[in-house]
């Protein structure tokens, strides 16, 4: 008997589990992204839970999609990879791209759709660990509830969340990581001063925040917003703007994301041989993805994460690949 007949016949047997539960092993993987926030520490993902509050996933023929936002559009008149000279000078050509669009968020009884590649360091504890993993997210548009499926990219395997991978419950969150749903970023200004206060407001209610750098709580609330809540052009642009006046801030050319896709990074060094970095689409400004770098000497352990690394590797990776307004959960932009 394989795993996945052991958990069918277990389904009827286990109790119906929180949504927290099936959302460890990505809860895992965005700690090791953010390692600096005391208060998360998650359980390991138990292979008893996979066929557990499972929802059957179907495309239903004849539901459209209202919106697909996937890029900007605009460009602005300078060339593709005309240097930038600083974060503020890329900023700006995103805020000058995003200009002529009209931000668009999903209605209440819609979802909005993305899909990301995420590949964590072999060298770390975490479920997923040396494997690029697909996640596929429908977030409702009443900032209330969310389905996450997630797969194994090299196999097709479901990750240990039931036969059919989908899985629905209600949007919760560890009291140290920033909001990003869709309600709380539909009350984000444009304004990017606006936004900084905004931003720099709502992180003292985070705990385990303290004693950090400010340059690097509002990077990583920057960071958690752009990767887990697909913000549309015009507040993505003004995100942008907020990173690029942080202490620290930096602009390397031409890295790639996890996607092979060649874009800019926006970088701030953390402090403890890590370097964490958003990457963005050197023509539309779309956000593309992000990297953890370890910059250290080489001699050391990082003090951030559990393995062994010498300089320029990368930790953890991740890409947006798709994103879209749907009707229903499991429908596909």
């Amino acid at each position: 008997m394989n795993d996945l007949e052991l958990v069918r016949d277990l389904r009827s047997e286990v109790r119906q589990s929180d949504f927290r539960d099936l959302d460890a092993g990505r809860e895992r993987l965005l700690a090791a992204m953010d390692p600096a926030s005391a208060s998360r520490r998650f359980r390991p993902m138990v292979l008893r839970l996979a066929g557990v509050g499972v929802l059957g996933f179907s495309i239903v023929t004849g539901v459209a999609v209202v919106q697909d936002f996937n890029e900007v559009k605009e460009t602005v008149n300078a060339p593709a990879w005309l240097p930038v000279a600083n974060a503020e000078s890329l900023a700006e050509r995103a805020r000058t791209a995003a200009a002529k669009v009209t931000d668009v968020y999903p209605r209440d009884n819609q979802w909005l759709y993305t899909k990301a590649l995420i590949h964590l360091s072999e060298q770390e504890d975490a479920p997923g660990a040396g494997k690029t993993q697909t996640h596929e997210r429908w977030q409702k548009g009443d900032g209330k509830k969310i389905a996450r499926r997630y797969r194994g990219v090299s196999s097709g395997e479901v990750a240990p969340i039931g036969s059919s991978g989908l899985a629905t419950g209600n949007i919760s969150r560890s009291p140290g990581v920033p909001r990003w749903d869709v309600a709380y970023l539909r009350s984000l200004p444009l304004d990017p001063a606006a936004l900084l206060e905004r931003l720099r407001k709502d992180g003292e209610n985070l705990s385990g925040r303290s004693n950090l750098p400010e340059s690097w709580t509002l990077f990583q609330s920057v960071q958690m917003i752009l990767q887990e809540g697909a913000p549309p052009p015009r507040l993505r642009a003004a995100l942008y703007t907020v990173v690029s006046k942080l202490e620290g801030i930096g602009v390397e050319g031409k890295v790639q994301d996890l996607a092979g896709r060649e874009g800019m990074g926006i970088y701030l060094d953390r402090g403890d041989g890590t370097r964490h970095e958003i990457i963005v689409d050197p023509t539309s400004y779309a956000y593309l993805g992000g990297r953890t770098l370890f910059i250290g000497d080489g001699k050391r352990a990082s003090r951030s994460f559990k393995g062994k690394y010498v300089q320029g590797d990368v930790i953890v990776a991740w890409a947006e690949v798709a994103r879209g307004i749907v009707n229903r959960v499991g429908d596909l932009p």
